[in-house]
């Protein structure tokens, strides 16, 4: 196979990242070319990125691959882009013997040793192409590439995509994943050959007792995402600037679908392939479930750990809760409570988290907890969103022995927390039923209205629709709940175009376990 490569300096490697530049959507995070020659032959040239899925972590590495690959004139590429205007530009444009190498091309369909074998072999061959008549048969990778870098002083830089598949393909094989472990470190650590290598993949290095065996990576979390923050998912004014390209939806509506991802140092992130894919198909739905699920999710949230149901369902209630990220090994296999499970689900991207706590970052992801639990059938949960509807119904209906008799069906059987009798609980009953709203109403908790805070302010999205505010009681009488309404002039939260408002009072008698509900329309003026 003459002239043929597997993974370096190949002919082709260019071609991804060129269609990405073709898309109608492409967003420029060219400036990573910055960061990343920043680290080429320093103490910092060992990178480990990790996001989830649908992040962007491909379109990254075929674009480093178009920049540094030796051979290839790909200047016209970034002509547009603003790497361009960077004065150290041309000092690495095609100026690097690249290997580039998707992990899961290897490690899906193979043990972990038949992977490496492959991998191992196919790069020997290609440095054989590159160097012919020099390796002697036999040998090892390492000791191939260390010759070539005496013989010729050549030097690689090393992008590998996907490199965590071994820990989600082989779940379960401890010894598999520590070869796999020690693979990398004997190929990485302390070598000189090594330019730069950058890695991807959903989850942080494995970690063990002992610490990482590739404790030499700089790492770049969903926990802790430094200086790449921005290069990953999309920014406030970056959607902002995709809505004006004439699409059919407004930057609101993709700001409720897909942001909601905190990272500290620039703030909230969307999901980068959601809003491609909403802005290409011209509507705004769950387009995750393309690439992971029910069945990833359900696995993770129906674990038996202490506390985990309480805390999936104070997620899906729209709740923060606190975690402890610390405890998690970065795998998928080796849980010890729910704190470590919540941390992979921020991994995963299932979760936002900000300062120790988490929280379900926006109304994409809220359907895939809401359509997995719903499929599981899980207990009074999964009752309780499927009847959603049919209680927001009964609101506007002025139904309030209905309501009552629904929240009660449903509070009755809250086994999903250990205190069943307190106003926490109520609350969480009263998000949960109200979760079918968030499709025609923002749903505002403790917020700030008249003279003190209401429970639930509802704001319409459309104007045909009343405006709903809920006030909650605790052993004490929904006619108290309206009468507070009434008195803290709540209703002075909604502007003008908003015409006729729903007064809801609701109050739980704990001793009776009775739901009682008020209900008065008011017209505003």
């Amino acid at each position: 196979m003459q002239d043929y490569f597997y993974f370096l300096n190949r002919k082709n490697v260019a071609n991804g990242f060129r269609e990405s530049l073709n898309s109608r959507f492409f967003v420029d995070k060219s400036m990573l070319i910055q960061t990343i020659n920043e680290k080429i032959s320093t103490k910092e040239k060992w990178v480990c990125l990790s996001r989830p899925r649908r992040f962007g972590k491909t379109m990254a590495v075929e674009m480093l691959a178009a920049y540094y690959t030796l051979g290839l004139n790909t200047d016209f590429l970034f002509e547009k882009l603003q790497i361009k205007s960077v004065s150290t530009y041309y000092e690495h444009l095609n100026a690097h013997n690249v290997i580039m190498i998707n992990f899961n091309d290897y490690f899906e369909n193979n043990t972990v040793k038949q992977g490496i074998e492959r991998i191992s072999q196919n790069l020997i061959h290609d440095l054989g192409q590159l160097c012919p008549g020099v390796l002697p048969e036999g040998q090892d990778l390492v000791l191939c590439l260390d010759m070539i870098e005496q013989m010729y002083g050549y030097k690689f830089i090393f992008l590998i995509d996907e490199w965590d598949c071994v820990f989600r393909f082989h779940k379960g094989k401890k010894k598999e994943q520590e070869e796999f472990l020690s693979f990398l470190k004997l190929l990485f650590k302390d070598k000189s050959y090594v330019e730069l290598v950058y890695m991807t993949g959903i989850l942080p290095i494995k970690k063990y007792n002992t610490g990482s065996a590739l404790n030499m990576f700089r790492e770049y979390t969903m926990l802790e995402p430094k200086k790449l923050a921005p290069y990953f998912g999309f920014t406030e004014n970056e959607i902002k600037k995709l809505c004006s390209q004439d699409v059919k939806l407004c930057f609101e509506e993709l700001r409720e679908w897909y942001n909601g991802y905190h990272m500290a140092e620039i703030g909230g992130i969307y999901n980068p392939r959601s809003v491609v894919e909403a802005l290409e198909e011209g509507v705004c739905r769950d387009y995750w479930n393309k690439t992971g699920g029910f069945s990833e999710l359900e696995e993770y949230i129906t674990m038996n750990f202490d506390g985990l149901g309480e805390a999936v369902t104070e997620l899906v209630a729209g709740n923060e809760i606190s975690v402890d990220v610390l405890g998690f090994s970065n795998d998928l296999d080796s849980f010890n409570d729910k704190d470590e499970v919540i941390t992979a689900l921020i991994h995963l991207g299932y979760l936002s988290y900000s300062e120790d706590k988490v929280r379900i970052p926006n109304k994409e992801i809220r359907e895939e907890f809401a359509n997995t639990i719903k499929k599981l059938s899980w207990g009074t949960v999964s009752q309780l969103l499927k009847q959603s509807r049919e209680l927001l119904e009964a609101i506007l209906n002025c139904e309030e022995e209905k309501v009552g008799f629904l929240l009660e069906d449903v509070h009755d059987g809250m086994q999903e927390f250990k205190e069943y009798n307190n106003e926490h609980t109520l609350k969480c009953v009263i998000h949960l039923a109200f979760y079918a709203a968030a499709d025609d109403y923002v749903l505002k908790f403790e917020q700030t209205a008249g003279k003190g805070y209401a429970d639930c302010i509802m704001i319409p999205k459309k104007p045909d629709r009343p405006g709903i505010i809920l006030e909650l009681k605790y052993n004490s009488s929904a006619g108290k709940a309206i009468a507070q309404i009434k008195e803290r002039n709540y209703i002075r939260v909604f502007d003008k175009g908003i015409h006729e408002v729903y007064l809801v009072g609701i109050n739980y008698d704990k001793n009776a376990k009775h739901h009682q509900c008020i209900i008065e329309s008011v017209k505003k003026n």
